[in-house]
């Protein structure tokens, strides 16, 4: 394969779930430490198979188009006010 956009478009979606954590938690699965190096590439992959495969992109992700998908401030609210209503919640007093 000739780039990175040629390996993303034959990766799993698996491993690209697998990929997308370790750069989220800086982690591989069984705990190590991905290094600078790791997470540079992991990332760049991540954002290519994004380019390639994201038709419902969530805020702050590479649209398919290859450009950044960012939400509106107002639309954000009102998704996390949604959750917010949804979730229960417990509060203790101490």
């Amino acid at each position: 394969m000739s780039n990175i956009n040629e390996y993303a478009k034959n990766i799993s979606s698996e491993l690209y779930e697998k990929l997308k954590t370790a750069v989220e938690t800086g982690k591989w699965l069984d705990g190590a430490p991905l290094t600078d190096e790791q997470k540079a590439h992991s990332l760049q992959l991540v954002m290519a198979y994004q380019k390639e495969f994201n038709v419902e992109p969530d805020h702050f992700t590479i649209a398919q188009n290859g450009e950044i998908y960012m939400e509106s401030k107002k639309v954000l609210k009102n998704q996390f006010s949604k959750t917010a209503e949804t979730d229960e919640v417990h509060l203790i007093n101490l």
